[in-house]
């Protein structure tokens, strides 16, 4: 029952979390990372084909992903204190 339980909760976090990347509105620029984001790549037979077209999608989503300054914070700050152990 209770792995029923953790599948369902997992699954409609993320659900959620997908719904909400389609939904939130992008940004072009990031200034935490001072660089403009990966614009949203053209589909067309060639690119579909020789596969630039699904590395253009994945470097898309890994720059729009919902709450991204916030991972990248959490993230930095794990590898900071990581760091200060190891010394």
């Amino acid at each position: 029952m209770k792995n029923k339980i953790f599948f369902i909760g997992f699954m409609l976090v993320w659900i959620t979390l997908i719904v909400l990347n389609f939904v939130v509105k992008s940004e072009a620029f990031s200034e935490q990372e001072n660089r403009y984001l990966a614009k949203l790549p053209t589909l067309t037979f060639e690119k579909l084909v020789n596969g630039e077209y699904q590395e253009e999608m994945d470097t898309y989503i890994n720059d729009h992903f919902i709450f991204r300054n916030s991972w990248i914070k959490i993230k930095s700050s794990v590898e900071m204190l990581l760091r200060q152990n190891r010394k």
